[in-house]
């Protein structure tokens, strides 16, 4: 592995003060020590979930799905989808266990998953 070391710029910022190090070896190894403590699959889930609400029509449905719970069918009318399309970015959420489906009779009716949003910023954070 290539060791890129922006050596000037970092050597700034330990004389500024502003970083309780003293040495830019000792930092550079702290700095690393912190990247190989993360979970490189945990990292993986917690983009993924973030991906599948990073699309302006998945946000929509969510939005609409915190008012209520509501069939396919209404999201369609409302978000103006396809079913086929709508289908799509409702099984992706539902993967990402942000939403989930419920089956009443012949309709499907989806809801929010709360624990879910409210977690959603500790995916980014923790």
């Amino acid at each position: 592995m290539t060791e890129i070391v922006d050596k000037p710029r970092l050597k700034r910022l330990l004389e500024s003060g502003l970083c309780a190090s003293k040495n830019i070896q000792e930092h550079v190894r702290e700095l690393r020590t912190l990247v190989k403590q993360m979970d490189g699959e945990d990292i993986a889930r917690r983009a993924y979930v973030l991906k599948a609400v990073a699309d302006p029509t998945r946000i929509k449905i969510v939005h609409l799905l915190k008012n209520r719970p509501m069939c396919t069918c209404e999201i369609t009318v409302a978000l103006g989808l396809t079913e086929p399309n709508a289908s799509h970015h409702l099984n992706l959420l539902e993967r990402n266990g942000i939403v989930r489906s419920e089956k009443m009779g012949k309709w499907v009716f989806y809801r929010l998953e709360l624990s879910v949003i409210r977690n959603l910023a500790d995916t980014i954070v923790n």
